[in-house]
């Protein structure tokens, strides 16, 4: 079980394996990295070389998608870290990444249904 992540959480929101370049940022500190999985709620990534996160503050996740010039960008807190990987709550996302992270969770959740009880749940999260 994941330290950080409530319970409830983790069932409410489908995680999508997801392999893609990453860059977090927090106020001038940059690191690359790749992310391992996505959901409407956050992220989960390689523990950077290097890294060293002031876990209070926030950080912003740059994740560009394979094959075109769009990305998603996610306003993020720090959830936990586990076996070299570090997990990340979704704070704010803009309307353009939201459209891009939408697409990517139908295309993988294979159902309309789920894709909307989830998009309802970050309303009342």
């Amino acid at each position: 079980m994941s330290e950080g992540i409530p319970q409830d959480e983790r069932r409410n929101f489908s995680r999508i394996l997801f392999n893609a370049d990453c860059t977090l940022r927090q106020d001038d500190l940059e690191w690359s990295t790749e992310v391992l999985d996505i959901s409407l709620r956050g992220i989960l990534v390689h523990r950077p070389d290097h890294f060293s996160l002031d876990l209070n503050a926030p950080c912003e996740a740059t994740i560009r998608l394979s094959g075109s010039d769009s990305h998603i960008i996610m306003a993020l807190s720090f959830s936990h870290e586990e076996n070299n990987t570090l997990g990340f709550k979704c704070d704010h996302i803009d309307i353009d990444s939201m459209t891009h992270l939408k697409r990517l969770v139908e295309l993988n959740v294979g159902s309309d249904e789920i894709l909307m009880r989830e998009l309802e749940l970050l309303t009342v999260v």
